[in-house]
This record gives structure tokens, sequence and C-alpha cells, in this order.
């Protein structure tokens, strides 16, 4: 298969829709944490990526847009970053198929850098080393940072990516 990139040079490639809405059509329960209910639902997330590949999508994103240690926390399933990240990529992997592509999907952290916000820069950016550095051991085809609203965060994020990995690195800010 060729990368992203070479096939995007020759290509238009569709991409899949929204997770979380889509979830919660299956069952997903009100508050719940798509990325944690994934554990004990893989079939459901496995659904939702056939019903996108069904309709022509060549590019799936893994179910991870909340699955950093600070989103983690606050359901208290911090110490299953590694598991949640890996299993995610692997369902994605397995709705691409042989020609489909897959983006890792890295959600913003919920919290701003300093000074409006009470982590670090560097901290965040370690929080979303971990995340990335996963998701590229875990055979992504790409990393996309989605729906940031914070140019510090966002800029964390990138960087982090950028010093993690040589993958391609997409970005979108609200």
């Amino acid at each position: 298969m060729h990368s992203i990139l070479d096939a995007l040079q020759k290509n238009v490639i569709v991409g899949d829709g929204a997770m979380g809405t889509m979830l919660q059509t299956q069952g997903l329960p009100k508050g719940q944490s798509p990325e944690v209910w994934m554990l004990s639902q893989p079939e459901e997330i496995l659904n939702v990526h056939k019903a996108y590949a069904d309709a022509g999508a060549q590019i799936f994103e893994t179910n991870t847009f909340g699955a950093n240690t600070l989103k983690l926390q606050e359901y208290g399933y911090e110490n299953r970053l590694r598991e949640i990240n890996q299993l995610a990529a692997r369902l994605a992997r397995q709705a691409a198929g042989p020609k489909g592509y897959v983006a890792g999907l890295i959600g913003p952290t919920g919290h701003f850098p300093r000074p409006i916000g009470d982590h670090s820069f560097l901290a965040l950016k370690e929080i979303f080393r971990d995340q990335i550095q996963i998701l590229a051991e875990s055979g992504v085809d790409m990393i996309y940072l989605q729906t940031f609203s914070d140019l510090g965060e966002a800029r964390a994020a990138l960087l982090a990516a950028k010093e993690t990995t040589h993958l391609p690195v997409a970005v979108s800010l609200t």
C-alpha cells in the first residue's frame, strides 16, 4: 500500500464522519466516554467504522478523541491509556482493510496552557506525546489533531507529533 501522502497526490480520499454521535445511536450512555465504553463494546465501534466503510470512507479515525491522560483521568481510566489507544487503532485498521488508511485522532485535553490554564506548555506537550507515541506504534498512517480551540494547546500537540513521529499530521481548529 502507498503512503497516505502518495495517495493524496493522485486521488481524492474520503474520510469517515463523527464517531461520538454515531455511538450514541448505538447505545452509548449519556455522559460516558466513548473511549472508555469501547473497552466493553468494541463491536459497536467496529460497527460504526464498517458503516463508514460501506458509505465509501477510505480514512478511518481512531476512537481516541478523548484518549489522553487528562481526559481519561476524569473517568478513572488514565492507567489504561495504552490499552485504549491500541484497541482503537486495531479496530480502525480492521475496518480500513488493506486499501484504507487510519488517522490517529488526537483531541484537546480540555486544559489550557499557562497563563490562562493550569498546565505548563511542556506538560501538555508530554501528555500529547504519550498518546501520539502509542498510536504511532500501533500502526496509524497519520496523526489528526482535531477541533482545537486554543492555539497554544494546538501548538503543544503539533510539536509533540513532529518530535515523536515522522507521520503526516493534519490539524483542525475551531
